[in-house]
């Protein structure tokens, strides 16, 4: 099959690391691929870094015709059989070579629990003919999505895939020697794009009722639009010493098992593919049940689940976790079991039954 893989945005984030382990695993599964991806974007330097094919353009917005009209012509050149855009800005550049001409079968890719403008360009982008199949990450996406299409039955759910080999040595202790972290302290952290949706006030505000643990390190690791305002508010709650802000870091693989409890704290989310990564990881979870997070986590089970927005009790579930030894090796062992339901090859090979099938 001949596949152009739309990556519009700039930055690397989830999104971005799912279609990378894609365009890998359908290399292995005999696909032949094209990128299309945004000019001096963080997806650009990975093509070029890994050898993938690729051609990159402005991608101004989502009303660039110019580049639109060359996806219709690099589609004619390759003689793609499916168009598969990853994001909201590359669905619309998508839906408008569509209209321009481009009658290359779409998939579109639906990663975020948002909901969905009932505007008349949003009818038009959703509804679009050449949209064949919408890829929901999570059945609770496509609960949402559901109801904004004339056809819902195009729908259908493939959750993310991860990577189960790629972390690194839990002895190595990268972050702990980086940051100068005593052994005898736990460090619990978040690995979130520092936005709205993360909900970070929860979790800091969770960490205030804390104090009475002094073995305890907290992390923020990532960054984005609201970082200097989370950090103003570390300040005035006076929980400097508390928090590390690590900024973006492009070696969780390496970091991550230096974890004691990882948190997730969001107030919408379409999956929570960070959560398979604590998971494969041998870490306890804590996190809201937003989205398509009920998905993954069994409360009590492999996880632990609480209500989107409530700071005490996500404090009160980090101390069950503290200190019940057993409780903590049940989470962890079972984790690690339904991390193995979500590989990487899994979700390649669901897509790729997909392509075929349209």
């Amino acid at each position: 099959m001949k596949i152009i893989h739309l990556s519009a945005e700039k930055s690397w984030r989830g999104g971005e690391q799912q279609l990378a382990y894609l365009i890998t695993e359908l290399n292995h599964l005999g696909c032949k691929q094209l990128v299309v991806c945004k000019k001096n974007s963080a997806f650009e330097n990975y093509c070029k870094n890994n050898n993938i094919n690729y051609i990159s353009l402005h991608f101004k917005n989502q009303f660039d015709i110019y580049s639109s009209i060359k996806i219709k012509s690099i589609a004619k050149i390759f003689k793609a059989e499916i168009i598969h855009a990853h994001s909201s800005h590359a669905h619309s550049l998508a839906v408008w070579s569509y209209y321009l001409g481009n009658k290359t079968k779409i998939v579109l890719s639906r990663k975020v629990d948002f909901a969905i403008s009932n505007n008349i360009l949003s009818k038009i982008k959703y509804n679009c003919k050449g949209i064949k199949k919408i890829i929901c990450v999570s059945g609770a996406v496509q609960k949402i999505i559901n109801k904004s299409l004339k056809n819902p039955k195009i729908t259908t759910v493939v959750y993310d895939g991860i990577d189960l080999n790629k972390f690194g040595n839990k002895g190595a202790h990268i972050l702990r020697k980086e940051f100068d972290i005593a052994n005898d302290k736990l460090i619990i952290a978040s690995t979130a794009a520092l936005a709205d949706h993360k909900d970070y006030p929860t979790f800091i505000k969770s960490i205030t009722a804390l104090s009475e643990f002094k073995n305890l390190q907290f992390f923020i690791i990532g960054d984005g639009p609201l970082a200097n305002q989370i950090k103003q508010k570390v300040v005035e709650l006076r929980l400097n010493e508390k928090i590390i802000f690590t900024g973006f870091r492009n070696d969780l693989e390496k970091i991550l098992p230096d974890i004691d409890i990882f948190v997730l704290s969001s107030k919408t989310e379409g999956l929570g593919s960070s959560i398979l990564d604590a998971f494969a990881c041998g870490i306890p979870v804590v996190a809201t049940a937003a989205g398509g997070i009920p998905e993954l986590i069994i409360d009590k089970e492999n996880g632990i689940l609480v209500p989107i927005g409530n700071a005490e009790l996500l404090a009160k579930s980090i101390v069950m976790i503290l200190e019940n030894k057993t409780l903590k090796e049940k989470l962890i062992a079972n984790g690690k079991r339904s991390a193995l339901d979500f590989c990487k090859e899994r979700m390649a090979t669901e897509t790729l039954k997909i392509y075929q099938s349209i």
